[in-house]
């Protein structure tokens, strides 16, 4: 089958009632992109905010506050070849998906920026690779989300089972999830030209990366994830 039949299925995370504004002008480019998903899913996962019904697309407003990770099972209620997760504060280009979809294959997880660790090494301090900057696929250790992560089917099961040990070491969920899901697959940074990026939407001043447990929360998973896999 033509990589163009494959199912995409989008998936918006909305948290922040500040942001709720981008949420239409993520969506309107998802429907007006040169290549637009088969279906498009919007996760509202603040329970002060009811987003309302909205046309083409499958709105989920949740009365729980599920972390960044609720998205992922939520995809799976959409049987797809591919999902896109995009969060509030991104919109894709034009070619976005268009671009994805050039080097999507089975078991795929891609990003524009990814960082590749060494022994000892944490989070911040790993030599990171964007897209915008390369002109080749480049294997990374960990893709860093900002926004998007493009991932198949299989690779979205390959994160539960990963999770499955975390959960046996006690561990929380609920801000690491771009690191499990790409630790947990080869990821790639892929080649992004200036239509087919990703545009950078208004933060408001909020945002998980302003917590000061957030780098000791994501340098803690990938120790753990990076011995795992030696």
């Amino acid at each position: 089958m033509n990589k163009t039949k494959k199912k995409i299925t989008a998936v918006v995370l909305h948290y922040y009632s500040q942001r709720t504004k981008n949420v239409e002008k993520i969506i309107n480019a998802l429907q007006l992109g040169i290549l637009a998903p088969d279906k498009i899913i919007l996760f509202n996962n603040n329970k002060d905010v009811q987003y309302p019904k909205t046309k083409g697309v499958s709105v989920i407003n949740s009365d729980t506050n599920y972390g960044g990770r609720g998205r992922y099972p939520i995809a799976l209620l959409e049987p797809s070849d591919y999902y896109f997760f995009i969060d509030d504060d991104m919109s894709p280009s034009k070619n976005t998906l268009k671009n994805f979809m050039k080097y999507a294959e089975e078991g795929c997880c891609l990003g524009y920026i990814g960082k590749v660790i060494t022994e000892n090494e944490d989070y911040m301090s790993a030599k990171a690779f964007f897209g915008d900057e390369m002109s080749k696929v480049t294997d990374v250790d960990l893709l860093v989300g900002n926004g998007s992560i493009f991932v198949s089917f299989t690779a979205l099961f390959k994160m539960f089972e990963t999770e499955k040990g975390l959960l046996k070491e006690g561990f929380i969920f609920g801000r690491e999830e771009d690191i499990i899901l790409s630790m947990s697959n080869d990821p790639k940074v892929i080649p992004a030209k200036y239509d087919e990026d990703l545009i950078k939407l208004p933060e408001e001043g909020v945002g998980y990366w302003r917590d000061p447990s957030h780098i000791n929360l994501r340098d803690e998973m990938v120790r753990r994830l990076y011995r795992r896999a030696k």
